[in-house]
């Protein structure tokens, strides 16, 4: 068995494909196979994956017609033959860091399922990071049941051996569901023997390409072998991550504030609460005593007088 089984799913994104595949074979851990798998692609892809094989005979290309939705099953075929203790996913437009492969080795020795820290680029060009908690029943709660995912293909990863524990595995996503990456989670997620970890540790770079339609193929390329070319650099790395860090820890600050306003705010409620019912209470007291005195009872036919002649 091999460290890893790299699974790339594409359709026709060929330009950005090439980088993909340059930042896997980067990667520190070079024990690795990397399944290409084609979902009706066009002649330019296979003649590209066919130039990349050919300088590396660790890529298999698995040229499937066009299936439903992403060819979800397509995937489940391709790793009937993979031979990886751990699966990790890229995206055909996004990129790795080098440690990536080395960080969710780590990660699954004693786990299942798990994820990197999910990294975006917006449409300013700005990162943005996406913190996720799988360890927190809530959070695993809320994927199962919500649509809510923090992370996508990129970032997700597992072992070849819970891959195979699962009902079904790779399949064709309900037309009603939006997320296919979500839907697959899922699978994991609701498995009670499924051990699931979040690391929460930069190590690629999702560029979000459908945030920015009119880019043309090649400017998506441009785009990702910049950012390719940043996060390659030890220095930039290290950078990202304090700034990754500088920007949680400013948002645990203003969550924390909010929590304190939100907490001062509802012990003022109380406050006025407790004074209220104190008044409803003395009322209540001194309408009791009223009707136990004499003079109340004394003057109870006036008041009963007083009363009909105000109905008539």
């Amino acid at each position: 068995m091999i460290a890893a089984t790299v699974l790339i799913p594409t359709h026709q994104h060929v330009a950005t494909l090439r980088q993909a595949v340059r930042s896997v074979q980067a990667q520190s851990i070079q024990d690795f196979e990397l399944f290409i798998v084609g979902d009706g692609v066009t002649d330019a892809t296979r003649a590209l994956v066919a130039e990349l094989a050919g300088d590396d005979d660790r890529i298999r290309f698995f040229d499937f017609p066009k299936g439903p939705r992403k060819g979800e099953r397509h995937r489940h075929t391709a790793l009937q033959e993979a031979r990886g203790r751990i699966v990790a996913y890229l995206g055909d437009d996004d990129c790795w860091m080098p440690n990536h492969l080395a960080v969710l080795d780590d990660l699954l020795t004693d786990a299942d399922f798990g994820h990197t820290l999910q990294l975006g680029v917006d449409e300013q060009g700005e990162t943005v990071a996406l913190p996720a908690a799988l360890e927190d029943p809530n959070f695993r709660r809320r994927m199962l049941s919500e649509l809510f995912n923090r992370f996508d293909l990129t970032f997700g990863a597992h072992t070849l051996d819970a891959y195979r524990r699962l009902p079904h595995g790779w399949h064709t996503t309900p037309a009603e569901f939006p997320w296919t990456d979500l839907y697959m989670w899922r699978q994991f997620l609701e498995q009670p023997w499924c051990r699931a970890r979040s690391a929460m540790i930069p190590t690629g770079i999702n560029t979000w390409t459908h945030k920015r339609p009119r880019l043309t193929d090649q400017e998506r390329a441009d785009d990702l072998a910049r950012w390719h070319s940043r996060i390659s650099d030890a220095d930039y790395r290290e950078q990202l991550c304090t700034d990754i860090i500088r920007r949680f820890a400013g948002e645990s600050v203003t969550f924390e504030l909010l929590a304190l306003e939100r907490k001062s705010e509802v012990d003022r409620l109380a406050s006025e609460v407790d004074r209220l019912a104190s008044e409803v209470e003395m009322h209540a007291r001194a309408a009791h005593l009223m009707r136990a005195s004499k003079s109340w009872r004394l003057t109870a036919p006036l008041r009963s007088l007083r009363s009909r002649a105000a109905r008539r």
